[in-house]
């Protein structure tokens, strides 16, 4: 009677030991990597640019003030005429950046607001007729060391970032 024995085909223990190590090496960098559940820098910029679009839209079809304001360094809300804050698409009044995210120094918006009229024109004050913006008016957020600013265009309030 001939017996052959068949070699068993499998991985080393040492072989299973390397592959694991490559794929937690893997992880750890996809984990450092992944951008998280939190919104980053430009999208959080984005975000804004199109709360201030919003408020100029409301303006526009209603024929009424409407008005972005920032409330402190992280937070911001649209209000109408009389000041009642609007709901927003998300269903809150007001605005928080995320964690880490702050506004810096705002340029030609010296009430820290920027209304618009009937006609979507861009103020700087809340008073009715109001002071115009005469320059173009800068919102920048901050994190890490990089910033990007939301710039809106006087006459037009073009909303665009830079």
């Amino acid at each position: 009677m001939d017996v052959t024995y068949l070699k068993m085909q499998g991985f080393t223990l040492i072989e299973l030991i390397i592959v694991l190590i490559l794929m937690s090496i893997l992880a750890v960098w996809t984990v450092n990597q992944w951008p998280g559940l939190t919104l980053n820098l430009p999208t959080q910029a984005q975000q804004l640019a199109n709360n201030i679009r919003y408020a100029q839209s409301l303006s526009m079809s209603t024929d009424q003030r409407y008005r972005l304001v920032i409330l402190s360094s992280t937070t911001y809300q649209l209000t109408n005429s009389s000041g009642t804050a609007v709901i927003m698409a998300a269903g809150n009044t007001i605005v928080t950046l995320n964690s880490g995210i702050t506004f810096g120094t705002l340029t030609n918006l010296p009430n820290n607001l920027v209304a618009f009229d009937g006609q979507g024109i861009p103020y700087v004050n809340a008073t009715t007729p109001g002071t115009a913006l005469s320059a173009n008016g800068t919102i920048p957020l901050s994190a890490n060391g990089q910033t990007t600013s939301v710039i809106i265009t006087p006459q037009t309030g073009r909303v665009s970032l830079q």
